[in-house]
């Protein structure tokens, strides 16, 4: 049961409407209308952010409000921006994208690392490594979800937390057939599903986090949950 815990959204018991299980999962779902290789299409360097300011306002607040201070942070699927607060010290931020001058054009980055996650599925790093990851504006690129999320889950510490955050904006040549087809709704249950499918979190929740802004900015969502604990 994937947990809203913004009041105005109610508890569902998934599959949510038009969003398939794991067991229904095919490749069809993942097809994208542009499958020449990511590497070209990200071969040059987009500066321009991809939420409002109302939505990174939103976004960072919610990175300080559930990431400790002085944690080890992946930035998985990186770009020139993290969105990270600026008054909340961090220990290290590694970035892993596609765009080389991209992600040395990010500040808040110590390290950076190219790397086609659609392509090569193993995250080059050691197990347990980060006490967060997060995957912001990004995760309707994925075509390994499942998978990506599982190594999500191998580089985290036992209780390090993983946040998914997205609006409703996409590049919609490079999303996923099953992100394009879903509500923003349905998208928010998806990615809690790519997160039970994968395995090994808990306490996975959702939250909309700035259904009340005035004037309205871009919708943001975040699901999120916690890498389980050895009993």
């Amino acid at each position: 049961m994937l947990q809203f815990s913004n009041p105005t959204w109610t508890t569902i018991t998934r599959p949510y409407r038009g969003v398939a299980t794991e067991s229904r999962f095919t490749p069809e779902y993942f097809q994208r209308e542009d499958e020449e290789d990511d590497r070209i299409f990200y071969q040059s360097p987009r500066l321009v952010v991809h939420i409002d300011d109302g939505a990174i306002m939103a976004i960072s607040d919610f990175f300080k409000s559930t990431i400790p201070e002085n944690a080890e942070v992946l930035d998985l699927m990186s770009s020139w921006r993290s969105h990270w607060p600026a008054d909340h010290p961090k220990e290290r931020m590694t970035g892993l994208g596609l765009n080389q001058v991209e992600l040395r054009e990010n500040p808040d980055l110590d390290e950076i690392i190219v790397h086609n996650v659609n392509k090569d599925l193993e995250l080059p790093f050691k197990d347990d490594s980060f006490d967060a990851v997060l995957i912001t504006v990004s995760a309707q690129y994925l075509t390994n979800p499942v998978e990506t999320f599982s190594q999500v889950n191998r580089i985290l510490r036992p209780g390090g937390v993983f946040i998914v955050s997205f609006s409703n904006r996409m590049f919609p040549t490079k999303a996923v057939l099953i992100w394009r087809n879903s509500t923003d709704r349905g998208r928010v249950d998806l990615v809690g599903t790519y997160m039970e499918s994968a395995g090994n979190f808990e306490d996975i929740q959702a939250t909309f986090l700035n259904p009340q802004t005035s004037p309205p900015h871009d919708p943001m969502y975040a699901v999120y949950s916690r890498k389980a604990t050895p009993e």
